[in-house]
Order: C-alpha cells, then structure tokens, then sequence
C-alpha cells in the first residue's frame, strides 16, 4: 500500500512581510488586543505573546522617534544640569560662574 507523502507544513510568513503587517496594523492602533491580537498573531504564524511584546516595542520606538522630533536635546539638557545642581546642593560646591577652572589647583 502507497502512502501519500506528507503534506508541507504551512509556511510562516516571511519576516519583511511579517514586519510590514505589524507596521501597518500600528499605523491604525497602537495597541491590539484580543481578538484582534489573536487573528494578527495567526494570520502571521506567530504567537500572541511575540505580538504583544512587538507592539510593546514598537510603541516605545515611536515615543522616543516622537521625542527626538520634538528636540529632546534640550530635555536632555535639563536633565543633566539638574543632576549637577543636586549634586552641587548636596555637596555644597559653588555655582559653574564662581568655579575657576583655569586654576592648576
């Protein structure tokens, strides 16, 4: 007796299409859940989990990319004066004008 061959398991997508599915569906909704989860994840041989954890990712790409267009420089900027000016208060030094730093001592 013949036994057919077996039968090509089916093919998951490839990752260039998987990642222009995922851009596309966070284009229209930065989050997804459910059903709707649940169908993109099958639809692209993929897991619930390995969705959700891509558009976790994904979202925290877009809001550094959206603070970088916003000129994060300047936050930047603060941030790294107002740790100096704590440390300054905490250790009792002098503001940047009174500080000499041509001085070899």
């Amino acid at each position: 007796m013949l036994v057919p061959p077996p039968r090509p398991l089916p093919h998951p997508s490839s990752p260039h299409i998987q990642l222009l599915r995922l851009e596309h569906a966070f284009e229209k909704n930065h989050y997804v859940v459910g059903a709707e989860r649940k169908q993109l994840a099958h639809s692209l041989s993929l897991t619930e989990t390995q969705v959700k954890v891509w558009f976790q990712n994904r979202r925290t790409k877009f809001k550094r990319q959206k603070l970088e267009e916003e000129g994060s420089d300047s936050q930047q900027k603060k941030k790294g004066t107002h740790h100096i000016n704590r440390w300054r208060i905490a250790t009792k030094q002098a503001s940047p004008e009174e500080i000499d730093v041509t001085s070899d001592d």
